[in-house]
């Protein structure tokens, strides 16, 4: 299964305008496989549930309001007990079944989702849609050998160590460790992808088959 879920298919990761209307949706309509991804800009926070402006896939802008399971809810302190730093400016949320509501008299609307249908990954849309390009290539080598990203040689994985941090990456020994975390980028990409390694893109995975 490749760790990388196919972000280039639009039935899986829309835009915001192509998100479904919350009031169009039934009680057997499932969008538990739709994502809708977007690189936070602004917080404009007012209340008790934290809302920002982020931009999909298109750059447009859409207002994403989060809402606060009971026990992170702080009277007059506005989004309550969040953590702010984890929503830092130009990392990318994600939000499981998406859909639009307040869409009327003109208004865009927005997207509201709980907090535990919310993903964030400490990059942006463009850098995800880099490493998204350079990893699904490589998933479609001969399976039981990987690539050390210091030196590129091919191996089986009985012969490389894995990156303890994401375990997404390889490497021959502490030269091409060290090789890749500085000179290969991994230094900026090791935290984004661990984040993607979590359960709730699962649905959006691909099975590749390997020919």
């Amino acid at each position: 299964m490749s760790l990388f879920p196919d972000f280039s298919n639009e039935e899986i990761f829309p835009t915001f305008a192509q998100c479904p209307l919350k009031e169009t949706l039934s009680e057997s309509t499932s969008t538990t496989t739709q994502f809708l991804m977007g690189t936070i800009g602004e917080n404009m926070t007012l209340a008790m549930n934290p809302t920002f402006i982020c931009k999909d896939r298109s750059t447009a802008p859409y207002a994403l309001t989060l809402k606060l399971p009971s026990h992170m809810h702080r009277e007059g302190v506005r989004g309550g007990a969040l953590d702010f730093k984890q929503y830092k400016k130009g990392w990318t949320v994600v939000v499981r079944a998406p859909c639009r509501s307040g869409v009327k008299d003109g208004k865009q609307g927005l997207v509201e989702c709980e907090l535990e249908e919310s993903l964030v990954i400490p990059a942006s849309l463009e850098k995800l849609a880099g490493m998204h390009n350079r990893e699904w290539t490589k998933a479609f080598g001969d399976e039981g050998t990987v690539e050390c990203q210091g030196c590129g040689e091919t191996k089986s994985k009985d012969e490389l160590s894995r990156c303890k941090g994401c375990g997404a990456v390889w490497y021959c020994n502490r030269e091409c460790q060290t090789k890749g975390w500085s000179e290969k980028d991994h230094k900026s990409e090791c935290k984004a992808l661990k984040a993607l390694r979590s359960p709730l893109l699962d649905p959006a995975r691909v099975q590749l088959v390997m020919s």
